[in-house]
C-alpha cells in the first residue's frame, strides 16, 4: 500500500497547444511548440480523497484554423510513492487519441479518478462568486495583487513574499509530505531563481480576466500563455524570456484577495 501516493498527468501531445485543469484549476498549459512530453504533480489540486478530474483542451498551433491532420495527445494519470524513485508508477486513467482531429478546431475530454491520500486541504473560505463584480473593477484589483507579488520579488523582499504566498506555500509543503526542515529550506529559497535579472511585469494591456472553480477563484492571463504572474528580464538577449508565477486569488470572509494558488 502506498504511503504518501504522490499523483501525476503525465502528457504526450504532438502539434497541438494543451491546456489542462484539475478539479476546475489550471494546472498545465503549453502553447505553440510542436512536441511537449512532461508530467506534472497535482497533489496541491486535490484537497480530500474521493472522486477527482482532470480537463483538457487542445487546439491547433498558432493561428491556424484546424488541427494538423498528424495530431495526438495521451494523457495519463499515475500515482506513486512520493519519495520513492524506484517503485513502478500505477496508471490509474488515461486517454489516446484514436481518431484524426484535421477538420476540428479543438478537442477536449475529462478523466475521472478517485484518489485516496492522508491529507486535507482546507477550501472551506474559497465560496464568494465574482461572477456579480463588475469586471474591469475586478480586473484592475487582481492586476494590483500581480504588481504587489511583482515588488516583492524584484526587490527581494523574502518576509514580504513568504508573507504573501503563505496559504499557496503551506498547501504545497502539506501535499508533497515536506516536513518542517524542508519547508524552512524552500522558505528561505523562494526568491532564488529570480536573482540577477532585471524583472519587470507584463503590463495590464496584455492580460485579460478569467474565472475557474465555478466563478470562485479568479485570475490573469496573457494570451498563449500559462495563467498568472508574467515577469519579462529586460536585459536579456533572449527574446521572450520571462517567468511565470502561479496568482490565482479567492476573496475572503473581510473582503480582500487572497492568493490561493
Amino acid at each position: 500500500m502506498i504511503q504518501q501516493p504522490m499523483y501525476k498527468v503525465e502528457v504526450k501531445a504532438y502539434l497541438c497547444s494543451i491546456e489542462i485543469e484539475v478539479n476546475g484549476i489550471p494546472c498545465f498549459s503549453y502553447f505553440n511548440e510542436s512536441q511537449i512530453a512532461t508530467d506534472i504533480p497535482i497533489n496541491n489540486l486535490m484537497f480530500s480523497s474521493g472522486e477527482q478530474d482532470v480537463k483538457f483542451r487542445i487546439t491547433p498551433l498558432f493561428n491556424n484554423k484546424n488541427f494538423h491532420k498528424d495530431t495526438t495527445i495521451e494523457v495519463n494519470i499515475y500515482v506513486k510513492e512520493a519519495n520513492d524513485f524506484y517503485l513502478k508508477k500505477q496508471v490509474i486513467n488515461s486517454y489516446t487519441l484514436d481518431e484524426s482531429l484535421e477538420n476540428k478546431s479543438f478537442f477536449e475530454n475529462i478523466l475521472n479518478f478517485d484518489a485516496t491520500f492522508p491529507y486535507n486541504l482546507n477550501i472551506s473560505d474559497i465560496k464568494y462568486d465574482f461572477s456579480r463584480e463588475d469586471e474591469d473593477l475586478l480586473f484592475s484589483e487582481v492586476y494590483k495583487q500581480y504588481d504587489l507579488l511583482a515588488s516583492y520579488i524584484k526587490n527581494d523582499d523574502l518576509k514580504k513574499y513568504n508573507e504573501f504566498t503563505t496559504l499557496r506555500f503551506n498547501d504545497f509543503m502539506t501535499a508533497h509530505y515536506l516536513d518542517e526542515k524542508k519547508k524552512q529550506y524552500y522558505s528561505n529559497k523562494a526568491l532564488f531563481s529570480y536573482k540577477d535579472y532585471d524583472l519587470t511585469l507584463v503590463s495590464k494591456e496584455e492580460y485579460i480576466l478569467k474565472f475557474c472553480f465555478n466563478n470562485r477563484l479568479v485570475y490573469l492571463a496573457k494570451l498563449n500563455n500559462a495563467p498568472g504572474l508574467i515577469l519579462e528580464d529586460k536585459n536579456s538577449q533572449e527574446e521572450g524570456l520571462h517567468f511565470i508565477e502561479s496568482a490565482i486569488f479567492y476573496r475572503n470572509n473581510k473582503g480582500d484577495l487572497t492568493l490561493f494558488r
